[in-house]
């Protein structure tokens, strides 16, 4: 049985939205997961999308069937795609399989190109949208029904000025401390210090992010920048990737390039850094909005 229009398309037997809000680029720590969501159609089985945490050139996004009191195994046709601001399918996946409870298909998309070459199509307001249209290969007449659901990640952009005073005495190993507070209820702080050091014989300033106190941890991007006396950036360090889930340490700048331009670096030996940070704290908020039956 054919179950594709003449646009070679599933019909709208069964069609799941699923909106992601603020996500300008993948920044969480943990895999998300959308609202768990019931089909009539598909006999009363449930059904919820994921994705999983990105750590490479691709992430993973998979479709999976959960606890329900459905058949033991069901036969299903369904297209998986990502929706553009017009509501244009993009990169979709089309699949004919046997899902029992727990059974879960993975597919794969190109991080760089999601969230990067082709943002403007995927990335809609910071907003990342996939859809799922389905039907069992039992039924032929559709009922198109629709169910659209929401999650929003916690997404802080925040910028700190940070001056370290007697730059060109201070001792080496000495940590100065800052602690970023979260905005968003529930959230932990982002903990770091700078200290100055050598490694190899060369001396560094160098950043230093603490191991988060919580079972909850953040995912974040910074660039942290010298401003000359004008204000101005002169040297930045661009770090992308991190994550709290361990105490890590990184080379800012090194200490001989700084003393080579303390005439506007350095006035009164007080360095002055602007940090920027895009920091992810995962699923906030997430439910279904609303379902419409077909009469």
């Amino acid at each position: 049985m054919n179950v594709y229009d003449e646009n070679g398309m599933i019909p709208d037997f069964f069609t799941y939205i699923w909106a992601i809000e603020n996500c300008p680029m993948f920044l969480t720590s943990d895999g998300i997961k959308s609202p768990i969501f019931e089909v009539n159609s598909l006999e009363k089985t449930k059904w919820n999308l994921a994705i999983k945490e990105t750590t490479g050139e691709h992430f993973p996004y998979f479709i999976q069937r959960v606890d329900d009191s459905g058949p033991e195994s069901i036969e299903i046709f369904l297209e998986l795609s990502f929706l553009s601001a017009e509501g244009f399918c993009l990169n979709s996946k089309r699949h004919r399989r046997h899902f029992k409870v727990d059974d879960f298909l993975e597919c794969a998309a190109s991080t760089d190109y999601v969230f990067r070459l082709h943002k403007v199509q995927y990335v809609v307001n910071d907003t990342l949208t996939l859809r799922c249209r389905m039907r069992t290969v039992k039924i032929d007449i559709p009922q198109r029904n629709l169910c659209f659901a929401r999650t929003r990640l916690g997404l802080e952009r925040r910028t700190l000025f940070w001056d370290l005073r007697n730059f060109s005495t201070l001792q080496f190993g000495h940590e100065i401390k800052y602690l970023i507070e979260s905005l968003i209820e529930g959230v932990p702080p982002l903990n770091l210090a700078l200290f100055v050091d050598e490694v190899s014989g060369v001396e560094y300033v160098i950043v230093k992010f603490f191991k988060s106190n919580s079972t909850k941890f953040l995912r974040f991007n910074c660039v942290v920048s010298i401003l000359d006396v004008n204000g101005n950036k002169r040297l930045s360090s661009h770090f992308e990737d991190l994550s709290n889930s361990s105490e890590r340490s990184l080379k800012l700048f090194e200490k001989t390039k700084i003393m080579e331009g303390k005439a506007y670096l350095l006035p009164n030996d007080s360095l002055s850094l602007r940090c920027e940070f895009k920091i992810g704290s995962g699923v906030i908020w997430s439910e279904i909005e609303f379902y419409v039956y077909s009469p």
